[in-house]
């Protein structure tokens, strides 16, 4: 730790005569005073975690034609983010690297934008917007179909190689392949003749397109994701993204959105069969101490013989929140997950059901400003609604508090 910090130092030092450099700092911990759940023999435990340890540097010349970015967290301050630009004029940008909270992400309030802070610091409950190990973050069953990233587009988050091409102020095209991280293809499920998976055809294959437009109204973007995470991880072939965020009326905020996964080639280790369509909303309404964000996502039109059979996937969410006094908001965090089929793929995620519903409840409170260091308090309740804990439903609870603090 103490090597790292003085390289930093000396880095910081000799940057400083050529880059602007800003540093800064973020400590997220939690702890669940208690905790338990009504899984039969089951204990009552208290927990903790510290959710974010992070460093964060960036920095450009005074002209503002080159920069970078670079993010350590954790215990061992693993980079998780890092990347380089270049911006020789207004209407072009070259970057090389990665940004681990995306670049170009259509998603509006649906995402990580819903609760924010407090589902970081693990107090509130927000299923869906984290891919994590194979589309985790979710008390729902049904896996990558119940999350919102798979009907709004996360963004170019991957190590790789981007550029911005704005010819006007109303205009944008983003261009994205993964030369760092590789097609994504699994070469453990290709044919022999398929391989290797770092082909430069797969790699350009699994690019990202964006067309991204800007009106009095709104905003309106078309994006293609020909292979990254948020496909790959259910065997698809890529995904064509539709994003509208409207604000036509007064106070409220509107984001709809479309997206159609591509089915692939077996021999690649893709899915012939897929669950092509997700369609969503996602509104804001704020008006004096009160506000509301509600979001329902939808999967439809699954193969039966697909990998999620031919069901209906429902993720819906609505969180009322209310200022008492300048320093002092409270949240109410509801959630549905429902899935619909009669088939063995159902079957199989209830525990012998045709239909499931899992939910949560999920008050808490903030004291602080909604950027700035926080508390927070709140009482977490969440079902999958499946009997599979071993044979019954079962109710997961904790009351968690947080500090949050950046610096």
């Amino acid at each position: 730790m103490k090597k790292l910090i003085a390289i930093s130092v000396v880095f910081a030092l000799i940057a400083g005569a050529v880059f602007a450099v800003d540093v800064s700092g973020t400590v997220f911990g939690h702890v669940n005073l208690i905790e338990g759940n009504t899984v039969k023999d089951s204990k009552v435990t208290a927990s903790g975690g510290m959710d974010r340890i992070r460093l964060d540097g960036a920095g450009e010349t005074d002209g503002g034609d080159f920069g970078g970015y670079i993010r350590a967290q954790g215990d061992d301050f693993t980079i998780d983010a890092a990347y380089a630009w270049w911006k020789p004029v207004d209407q072009f940008k070259l970057i090389i690297g990665r940004q681990s909270d995306a670049f170009w992400g259509k998603e509006g309030v649906t995402g990580w934008m819903f609760n924010q802070m407090p589902f970081d610091c693990g107090v509130a409950i927000n299923p869906g917007i984290w891919y994590g190990g194979g589309w985790g973050s979710t008390p729902f069953v049904g896996g990558a179909y119940m999350h919102n990233r798979y009907t709004f587009y996360e963004g170019w988050a991957d190590w790789g190689a981007g550029v911005e091409i704005t010819p006007t102020d109303m205009v944008g095209i983003n261009i994205a392949i993964p030369f760092i991280a590789g097609s994504g293809l699994d070469e453990g499920k290709m044919d022999p003749d398929k391989k290797p998976a770092n082909q430069a055809a797969y790699i350009y294959r699994a690019a990202q397109f964006q067309l991204d437009l800007k009106f009095d109204f709104g905003n309106i973007a078309i994006s293609y994701d020909g292979g990254y995470r948020n496909t790959t991880a259910v065997g698809s072939a890529g995904a064509i993204y539709v994003y509208a965020g409207l604000n036509v009326i007064e106070n409220l905020g509107i984001d709809v959105g479309f997206s159609y996964h591509l089915t692939g080639d077996d021999k690649l280790g893709q899915e012939k069969k897929g669950f092509p369509i997700g369609v969503g909303v996602g509104l804001k309404y704020t008006a004096d101490s009160f506000g509301v964000k509600f979001r329902t996502t939808a999967a439809l039109a699954g193969d039966k013989e697909g990998p999620g059979g031919d069901l209906m996937y429902i993720n819906s969410t609505v969180l009322p929140y209310f200022t008492i006094s300048d320093n002092l908001t409270a949240f109410v965090n509801i959630g549905l997950g429902m899935l619909m089929g009669n088939s063995d793929a159902v079957k199989s995620l209830t525990g012998g059901n045709s239909s499931n519903m899992g939910w949560f409840f999920n008050p808490y409170l903030r004291v602080g400003a909604e950027w700035g260091p926080t508390f927070y308090a709140g009482i977490k309740a969440e079902s999958d609604g499946a009997k599979t804990h071993p044979d019954k439903t079962a109710v997961f609870w904790s009351v968690p508090i947080a500090l949050v603090v950046s610096f």
